[in-house]
């Protein structure tokens, strides 16, 4: 039987080399840190005694705790990463072009920490 040699043709929209493994890892570590990090903020929030004050007051005293503004800081952050690195990387199926990727890139970034500072800044509002 005779065997026919076909040269292995890649598609022209494949990237010459690897991008985003950093990303990728990141997605799955922020994944793991936002299961540690919600259930640490569950379980402060809600089966703490100290913590059952839901009124400005009792809020305040929560804010002030350095605990609190630690698990809430790392949900923001994780949360915020994780998201806009999804939304990157739906973006990215279907955007081919080196430019749009740049700039979406920069976009996404620039959006991310506005929200974080901004997420920061109700988190620290209560310390002064």
């Amino acid at each position: 039987m005779a065997q026919i040699a076909v040269p292995i043709q890649f598609p022209s929209r494949v990237a010459a080399r690897p991008q985003g493994v950093w990303a990728w890892i990141l997605q799955r570590v922020t994944a793991k840190l936002l299961f540690v990090l919600l259930g640490a903020h569950l379980v402060v929030l809600h089966f703490v005694p100290a913590n059952l004050n839901i009124n400005y007051l009792g809020v305040a005293a929560r804010f002030k705790s350095v605990l609190y503004l630690v698990i809430d800081g790392g949900l923001l952050a994780a949360a915020l990463y994780h998201g806009l690195n999804g939304v990157r990387n739906i973006l990215f199926d279907y955007l081919i072009a080196e430019s749009a990727r740049r700039a979406i890139n920069v976009v996404l970034t620039i959006v991310g920490l506005a929200f974080l500072l901004y997420g920061a800044y109700a988190l620290t509002a209560f310390l002064k």
